[in-house]
């Protein structure tokens, strides 16, 4: 009896381990079966976006980029001289290769441009302060 006893708590305190162990097995199993949905879900949204969409964004981050970059030229240009520089004057920057600039105005003390694409559709914009 005082052997089997110890056999006894045994098997009992397995059990409530096993039942412990069954419950967050299947608590875990339902979570990876949610997130393996979502997953799923994701692929199909990716694959459904419009390539052409991708390229859009990036056609508009590109164009933004030079419009940055050509305000930046023309600030640091009349915060060294005191006026913008005239149009003969000014160089494009490298981020603007492929891409149009249109100017709406440019004078000694304004400036507005367009970035387009090489369609002219406006992508971009930029302003004096």
């Amino acid at each position: 009896m005082k052997r089997a006893a110890p056999l006894l708590l045994a098997a009992l305190l397995c059990g409530c381990q096993d039942r412990e162990a069954r419950a967050e097995n299947a608590r875990l199993q339902e979570r990876v079966t949610r997130l393996e949905a979502q997953v799923a879900a994701l692929r199909r949204e990716t694959r459904a976006e419009d390539p052409a969409q991708a390229g859009e964004v990036v056609l508009r981050a590109a164009a933004q980029n030079c419009a940055n970059d050509l305000a930046r030229f023309l600030e640091t240009t009349r915060q060294g001289g005191g006026t913008y520089p005239p149009a003969r004057l000014v160089t494009l920057p490298d981020s603007c290769v492929d891409l149009r600039v249109n100017w709406r105005q440019l004078g000694a003390d304004a400036y507005a441009f367009d970035v387009a694409d090489p369609g002219g559709r406006t992508l971009a914009t930029g302003r004096s302060p």
